[in-house]
């Protein structure tokens, strides 16, 4: 009678050097690894993606070699402070061969003191998140100070009768005489107290009808600025609700028109 046996587990197969290489050099981040001297004792090709410089270059040099001058000095200090199984991370830009300047965000760990790889780091390029970032910087810069120049003021205010303020733009001062300070969640200064008597109660009532049909609103009326003088001006602006459509305020913007 013939004996089923299950078939057994193959005995794993130990990787090569040259494919252990082969995997080390597909990696799409930089993993590196220096000694106490910040040299570099070892690296993947995909350094010379981020750097230009091919790797052969690269051996023995320092890190720092590398670096962008203002970012030397913070990674000479993190390095000099490792403890052997700490890790840090750290931000710096690497300079390519090519001029251009490559932000990079690297790992680095401490093994041993008398390891032959005292060093070791996984870096990978963050560029393209960090120009991101800098455009949407740019151009909230670039909003702020369009607003500020603009003879008209952005707001957010209550639904009530002083319509309180909670957010005003700097531009308020141009149109009313009053600073932002000077208007955020007062009683006695807020948009109602310049909104000329015989126009107020046309406001509300405008307002209040555009809120109950959640439609925008767009007025004509006038204030009285800080120092006493009357200007029209054109209100735009909608009402701003929960989830459950509960009036939470109102938002718009107010310009001149005479």
């Amino acid at each position: 009678m013939a004996i089923l046996k299950w078939p057994g587990r193959s005995k794993p197969t130990q990787p090569s050097e040259q494919q252990l290489w082969q995997l080390f050099n597909s990696l799409n981040d930089v993993v590196i690894a220096f000694d106490h001297r910040h040299r570099i004792l070892t690296v993947n090709e995909c350094w010379q993606k981020i750097t230009g410089t091919p790797v052969s270059e690269a051996l023995d040099n320092p890190l720092t070699d590398f670096l962008h001058p203002e970012d030397i000095p913070g990674c000479e200090q993190l390095f000099d402070k490792m403890q052997p199984g700490k890790s840090e991370l750290i931000w710096f830009r690497l300079l390519h061969t090519s001029g251009e300047i490559r932000w990079c965000e690297m790992r680095i760990q401490s093994i041993k003191h008398d390891s032959l790889y005292p060093l070791s780091a996984t870096l990978c390029d963050i560029t393209p998140q960090v120009r991101n970032e800098q455009v949407r910087e740019a151009n909230h810069r670039s909003l702020q100070s369009l607003v500020k120049r603009l003879p008209a003021m952005l707001y957010r205010s209550r639904n009530n009768l002083s319509w309180t303020m909670e957010y005003v733009s700097d531009g308020c001062e141009l149109l009313t005489g009053y600073h932002a300070e000077e208007l955020l969640n007062q009683s006695q200064i807020c948009l109602g107290s310049l909104i000329h008597p015989d126009d107020s109660e046309t406001v509300w009532d405008d307002v209040q009808i555009a809120l109950q049909t959640h439609s925008s609103f767009d007025l004509d009326y006038r204030i009285l600025k800080k120092n006493g003088d009357e200007i029209k001006v054109k209100d735009r602006g909608r009402g701003l609700y929960s989830e459950s459509g509960m009036v939470l305020g109102v938002e718009g913007i107010i310009m001149q028109t005479g």
